[in-house]
C-alpha cells in the first residue's frame, strides 16, 4: 500500500498572452534565488522551474493549455524533486511554492519590478529553513546517539 497524495495542480486563465506569461515565468527564475529554470519546452508547451528551500527542492511544472486572442490557460502542478508527495506537511510546502510562485507571476504580469528586497527576503527565508533543519537534524542525533534515547527507557 502506497502512502503517496496526490501532488497539488492548479489550472489558471489569465487575460495575458502566452509569451507575455512565459517571458515573466522566465524573469522570475532568472531574478529570484529561490526559482531555476529547467525546462523550456516550446514542442510539449511546457516550462520547469526548480524551487529551492532547504532541504526540500521542488519542481514546479507549467503545461500551457490553450491560448485566445489575450487570454491564456494553463496548469501548474507541484512534484517533489524526488518521489511523490507523501505527507500533508510537503503538501502544503507545495501549496506554499505555488501561491508565492502566483503572486510573483501576476504582481509582474501587471508591470511589478522584483526588487533587492524581494530578493533580500527569500534569501533570508532559506537561511531560516536552513537552521531550522539544521537544529532539527542535531536534535534527532543528539536523541538517538547522545544518551535521549536512554531517557526514555
Amino acid at each position: 500500500m502506497s502512502n503517496a497524495i496526490p501532488t497539488p495542480r492548479q489550472t489558471y486563465t489569465l487575460k495575458f498572452t502566452r509569451n507575455e506569461i512565459e517571458n515573466i515565468i522566465i524573469y522570475i527564475a532568472e531574478k529570484l534565488p529561490t526559482y531555476k529554470l529547467l525546462d523550456n519546452n516550446k514542442t510539449l508547451n511546457s516550462i520547469r522551474i526548480q524551487v529551492t528551500r532547504a532541504f526540500q527542492p521542488q519542481h514546479l511544472d507549467i503545461r500551457f493549455q490553450e491560448s485566445e486572442g489575450d487570454s491564456t490557460t494553463f496548469e501548474i502542478e507541484v512534484s517533489k524533486f524526488t518521489g511523490g508527495m507523501t505527507n500533508d506537511d510537503s503538501n502544503l510546502y507545495a501549496k506554499k511554492n505555488l501561491d508565492e510562485f502566483m503572486t510573483f507571476l501576476v504582481k509582474c504580469l501587471e508591470g511589478y519590478k522584483i526588487t533587492e528586497e524581494d530578493i533580500k527576503n527569500l534569501k533570508k527565508g532559506q537561511t531560516k529553513n536552513m537552521i531550522f533543519y539544521l537544529i532539527f537534524f542535531v536534535i534527532i542525533i543528539w536523541f538517538f546517539f547522545g544518551g535521549g534515547l536512554e531517557m526514555l527507557i
